[in-house]
């Protein structure tokens, strides 16, 4: 599945409802604010690794409402910390989507470490 297509499939389920929804520097925010732009969408543009560290802070300030964070590979491999922190806290509310494609996509397709054997399932 492409990005576009998890984006989409993402919107349809959660773009009528209150979930808070953080999107990747880059494409994936520009995709996300074409396919479904809403007050509830953040879309991070300048700080890349970020998104699952604001989702995580999202979700833990606002235990009442659902939050996205939608990552990119390159953008987790700048933040590894991040799961670590994640999985301690592990908030009911919070769920981190990570898009693979093993390439830094916004920054002109630099292939990462997940194109070789870093696997960020077994690394989570």
């Amino acid at each position: 599945m492409i990005r576009y297509g998890a984006l989409e499939i993402l919107a349809e389920k959660e773009g009528d409802k209150d979930t808070l929804i953080i999107a990747n520097i880059g494409f994936p925010s520009k995709e996300l604010y074409k396919i479904c732009d809403r007050k509830a969408n953040f879309y991070m543009l300048g700080s890349m690794g970020l998104s699952s560290s604001i989702g995580l802070g999202l979700a833990l300030a606002r235990p009442d409402r659902k939050v996205i964070a939608i990552d990119g590979d390159g953008s987790v491999l700048m933040n590894m910390g991040s799961l670590a922190t994640i999985a301690n806290q592990h908030p009911d509310n919070y769920l981190l989507v990570i898009i693979d494609n093993g390439a830094y996509g916004s920054t002109g397709n630099q292939i990462t470490a997940t194109a070789g054997l870093t696997d960020l399932k077994e690394v989570a």
